[in-house]
């Protein structure tokens, strides 16, 4: 059995993203290292970030753990994650 041949889209549109307040509940780790202003904060906060999810193991999950779910493993605290939430807000919204 042949695959079927469908047309193309007449008015196709690309997807494209929404502005929005970056956090460390809701953004990737990989997001979040995409953008250099919020990457510095994290740094800052967490100076062993890069060490900690520099591994083999854990560099292609990057697009699906926040920081606010790394907690659980110990890698980062939850006083570091408050003060990057605030300086995240701070930085305004990001496409």
């Amino acid at each position: 059995m042949d695959a079927p041949l469908y047309p193309p889209a007449k008015a196709y549109e690309p997807p494209r993203r929404l502005p929005r307040v970056l956090s460390t509940r809701d953004t990737p780790v990989a997001i979040l290292k995409s953008v250099p202003a919020a990457w510095a904060i994290v740094v800052k906060e967490i100076p062993s970030i890069d060490r900690r999810t520099g591994g083999e193991q854990i560099k292609p999950h990057l697009g699906n753990f926040s920081l606010e779910s790394l907690l659980v493993f110990g890698v980062v605290q939850r006083d570091a994650i408050e003060r990057i939430d605030a300086q995240l807000k701070a930085l305004g919204e990001f496409k």
